[in-house]
């Protein structure tokens, strides 16, 4: 302090004074504690920019040519720390390795210890609350809750987008976000609250909220961090949301705990539930939950990814018209056929590869498997990955050995593949492999991709059988919002959209 109170000019008020050496001392504290990468591992930086600026603006680029430069493992430099690249040769090895840390890889990415991120501590350190409800109740129910999404789809989808038949520009990504937000509300919290105005606002704007404060966070220096908390507008809205959202679903969860006691008081079954609220009661078992972290933390995990897909489709649908009537026609055999019936959406095999297809030529993300090291570990090649080291491994979606002309869209290159013998399970949708992992892979894949799949079928049936689309014209498929390795629909993406008359009756099968 004495040495700074000499370089700075006489007569300085004392709060000024202060200021300029809290300035000073967070700058020191963040430069001695950064994060610095780990010794034996490149840095890959791209387009003359530093390793932290390629990875923040061009994520993807550097990803990319990172295993083109490198014969192993590299390093990128987030706004969080370095995170060491594993080519994806590595992906069967660690998908289940036990020294490999799932939770605590995304722990400095979200900023979990402020408030208003409730949803992602609780997701991260919740003793698995929410994953084992996706995994033993959500998923073994698909079959129960088919019924209440075909019925919110019909009429998100009249509410949304209307009976035109006229074409109308639509913004694809905010309408989709209200009918996937309707969509998994029904199912987590039950017809009432799904079409809540005031919790559809929370579910659609809690996840971009939360993600996009966690990405103006990190783009600024640790020590700033509590500072931009405090500035950046969402942050509040992310505290006003836990706030009204415990309001809204706190009385609905005392309501069903009350009557699950008096059942059980009075010697009966209490009575059965086909939502996350009673799923979440029966796997907590009597512990206590905050069940309102519990709902927006699913909120977010469904909303964020479905709504891409939903939307990438939507854009696919676009590009290649001739792919939506090929895709008419099967839903058109298949329901006629078979109705909503629990297999029916597994015959939707070309809407599987489509789908897939789609996540493979223009993926959400360039990296995958987030893992923390948990001690060292030392790989097949010899590689030894650091204790403390957060890891990604990088996907593989344009190999050609694996896929023949990476570069085209093929809407039956799945379809086709599982049609090999002995494939049949190898390249469904769902299913997850070194080769695609958008998932994830291994114990720790997405556990709620099978109600996502489900979801965007169902939605994708009552879209293209009562809707023709197309993109703008003049105007062709709207650019992607890029951050990081991330790749999104703009929220600015237009397309054009009427009312056609459905060949079958899909509101009443």
């Amino acid at each position: 302090m004495e040495a700074l109170h000499r370089v700075l000019p006489e007569g300085l008020p004392v709060s000024i004074q202060v200021v300029v050496a809290t300035l000073v001392l967070g700058i020191l504290y963040s430069i001695i504690t950064a994060d610095r990468p780990f010794a034996g591992f490149p840095v890959i930086s791209v387009n003359g920019l530093s390793p932290k600026k390629s990875w923040l603006w061009h994520g993807r680029e550097a990803l990319a040519e990172g295993p083109q430069r490198f014969s192993g493992p590299f390093q990128v430099m987030t706004g969080t720390g370095p995170k060491i690249v594993l080519p994806n040769k590595f992906a069967d090895e660690i998908r289940n390795h036990p020294l490999l840390n799932f939770n605590k890889a995304f722990a400095k990415d979200f900023m979990v210890n402020y408030p208003g991120f409730e949803a992602l501590r609780l997701g991260l350190h919740g003793e698995n609350l929410i994953q084992e409800t996706v995994r033993i109740k959500l998923t073994q129910s698909l079959g129960l809750i088919t019924e209440d999404l075909v019925d919110e789809t019909t009429a998100s989808l009249h509410d949304v987008f209307g009976d035109s038949e006229e074409w109308t520009t639509r913004y694809i990504r905010n309408d989709m976000l209200e009918v996937v937000a309707r969509l998994s509300s029904r199912v987590f919290l039950g017809r009432e609250l799904c079409r809540n105005r005031r919790w559809l606002d929370i579910a659609k704007s809690y996840t971009v909220d939360s993600f996009l404060t966690s990405r103006l966070m990190r783009a600024v220096p640790s020590f700033l961090r509590p500072l931009a908390y405090l500035l950046i507008p969402q942050s509040k809205s992310l505290r006003n949301a836990v706030r009204d959202a415990r309001k809204l679903i706190n009385p609905e969860v005392q309501r069903r705990k009350a009557a699950v006691d008096a059942a059980l008081a009075a010697g009966e079954k209490p009575p059965k539930v086909a939502d996350t609220i009673g799923w979440m009661y029966e796997i907590a078992k009597g512990a206590d939950v905050d069940y309102v972290a519990g709902q927006l933390s699913l909120t977010m995990a469904a909303i964020h990814t479905t709504t891409e897909t939903s939307c990438m489709a939507l854009l696919d649908i676009c590009e290649h018209p001739d792919v939506a009537q090929q895709l008419r026609e099967e839903i058109i055999q298949v329901i006629s056929e078979h109705g909503w019936a629990k297999t029916s959406l597994y015959k939707l095999k070309l809407m599987d590869s489509f789908l897939k297809e789609g996540q493979r030529v223009r993926p959400m993300g360039g990296s995958t498997m987030h893992r923390y090291v948990d001690q060292d570990i030392t790989l097949s090649d010899g590689t030894v990955l650091p204790k403390g080291a957060r890891i990604i491994v990088a996907t593989n979606f344009m190999d050609p050995k694996i896929y023949p002309e990476p570069e085209k869209f093929d809407a039956a290159r799945f379809l086709k593949m599982r049609q090999q013998p002995g494939q049949e399970n190898s390249w469904q949708l769902v299913t997850t492999n070194p080769a695609h992992t958008l998932f994830g892979h291994g114990q720790h894949a997405c556990p709620g991709r099978f109600f996502a799949a489900n979801e965007v079928k169902i939605v994708l049936c009552h879209l293209l059988l009562k809707y023709d689309w197309r993109f703008v014209p003049e105007e062709g498929r709207p650019a992607p919002r890029v951050f990081e390795a991330a790749n999104g629909v703009d929220q600015n993406s237009k397309i054009q959209v009427r009312r056609r008359k459905p060949e079958i009756d899909l509101d009443n099968y």
